[in-house]
């Protein structure tokens, strides 16, 4: 099963063009992502369910032509060896109706990594502020003060492309073959956008009936104008409107 699993997994050259996720936090970030979707406590989590969804989002990169980067395909392992160990017969784990928890160490370097996410965000939050008030001299006043805008975690992304994707109903599954010249278009297309407005809804990047093809090539051309300094994606909250913003660099003068 577990060969089976990891084979499935990207990073082997099909011809395909890949983009890498260096712009976005590892593993752990997308196992916490998943808890907080659950919306139950960490020591409530099941190995089995978290294994099978974490294994899921990773079939959903390689649909998304995401080469994943050898901590995503160690997870995996690790989450598959904890599932099986915790399947073996003898003791509690018989009981048809125990549900076996997440391991202690991995429940404590999960609760590592949300403290440092934490303080991450904290100090890069009080960096923005200190530069906002010595750049901006004659502030602008606006009617009312929008909520925070907070950086989006390559789970929401991720999480924000399936709906998409499960939401184009397409009779044939036909194999499609990527260009460099259609991740091009889309670029275009969100630059364009994003110089008419200031932030764009994720939503409204789309054509009314997305195929495949498209939603694979948009997803592609944002990691890409991520990777070099065109794009800000943002959210207001946790699982909120996804919007696309011109990075500092890419703001008219």
């Amino acid at each position: 099963m577990q060969e089976n699993e990891k084979e499935s997994i990207p990073g082997k050259d099909d011809g395909r063009p890949v983009i890498h996720i260096e712009n976005f936090d590892g593993p752990l970030d997308l196992l916490w992502g998943l808890i907080k979707k659950a919306r139950i406590e960490i020591t409530d989590v099941s190995i089995s369910s978290i294994t099978e969804q974490y294994i899921a989002y990773l079939k959903l990169m390689e649909q998304m032509n995401i080469q994943v980067a050898s901590d995503f395909i160690v997870m995996a392992s690790e989450l598959l060896y904890y599932k099986s160990k915790a399947l073996l017969p003898g003791g509690e784990l018989e009981d048809e109706y125990f549900i076996p928890p997440l391991p202690p160490e991995l429940v404590q370097r999960l609760l590592e990594f949300k403290k440092y996410q934490d303080a991450s965000r904290s100090f890069r939050r009080m960096f923005e502020l200190q530069a906002d008030a010595y750049s901006r001299v004659n502030p602008v006043e606006t009617g009312g003060a929008e909520p925070e805008l907070i950086e989006v975690s390559l789970f929401d992304l991720l999480s924000a492309f399936a709906e998409v994707m499960d939401s184009t109903r397409e009779i044939e599954q036909k194999e499609i073959v990527f260009d460099e010249i259609l991740v091009s278009d889309r670029i275009a297309l969100i630059t364009e956008l994003l110089k008419e407005k200031e932030q764009v809804l994720f939503a409204e990047i789309f054509t009314q009936k997305p195929s495949r093809a498209e939603i694979v090539a948009t997803f592609l051309a944002m990691l890409e104008m991520v990777k070099t300094g065109k794009l800000k994606i943002m959210q207001h909250r946790v699982f909120g409107d996804i919007r696309l913003l011109r990075a500092e660099a890419e703001q008219p003068a």
